[in-house]
């Protein structure tokens, strides 16, 4: 019995070594112009996977979908824990199109350095025209362990749209309780390659 609850401490050990809960929930805003699946309220940060990234579906936002997305910036949270320090706060952002398997064609990689707890932006002009369906990944290749840390949600989603990797071949969602993933705080900013209406109008009429 006492081999079994210690397998099990061991293993709970591992599956949160490179997550820890904040000591309290810290809002984290946001605009009519992003696109975003956390739900604004920082409760974990992570540091597991050399890759970390968000899956986005325009649909999800317009239903019905359809149109492409021009995204003028990233923009990307992370957390500073004095316990757990980086080695680095630079990292790669990086956009690919693709489906929810994994990412697969390159639209930038640019290079930004992570601050606490503030926005982080990646800027593009011009902007890039997103598929339907695309990636914004955090590539953590310059760290030894995955930092900067980023921060997540406590709200799983229906569908899983946060995932992380080792080898950006396969691709596992970020759960940390349930069976769909929690969402790490990495948003997309532009517009619908639409003639007429705001991103803001477009949004509104869906809410």
């Amino acid at each position: 019995m006492k081999r079994v609850f210690f397998l099990l401490a061991a293993l709970a050990a591992v599956s949160f070594a490179s997550g820890v809960e904040l000591d309290r929930t810290l809002p984290v805003y946001g605009t009519d112009d992003l696109l975003q699946y956390d739900d604004g309220s920082a409760y974990w940060l992570t540091w597991g996977g050399t890759y970390r990234g968000n899956w986005f579906d325009i649909d999800d936002f317009v239903p019905g979908g359809g149109p492409d997305w021009l995204a003028d910036q990233s923009e990307l949270w992370f957390y500073h824990h004095s316990s757990y320090p980086w080695d680095t706060g630079s990292f790669y952002c990086e956009v690919y199109d693709g489906g929810v398997g994994a990412p697969a064609t390159q639209l930038d990689q640019t290079s930004v350095t992570a601050v606490h707890y503030a926005p982080c932006y990646a800027n593009y002009s011009p902007a890039l025209d997103c598929d339907v369906e695309f990636w914004i990944i955090i590539n953590t290749e310059m760290s030894s362990g995955g930092w900067p840390s980023v921060l997540g949600d406590n709200t799983p989603q229906t569908t899983d749209h946060s995932f992380f990797s080792d080898d950006f071949v396969v691709w596992e969602p970020w759960v940390i309780q349930g069976p769909t993933s929690n969402d790490y705080f990495i948003r997309s900013e532009g517009n619908l390659t639409l003639e007429s209406g705001t991103w803001g109008a477009i949004k509104g009429m869906y809410r």
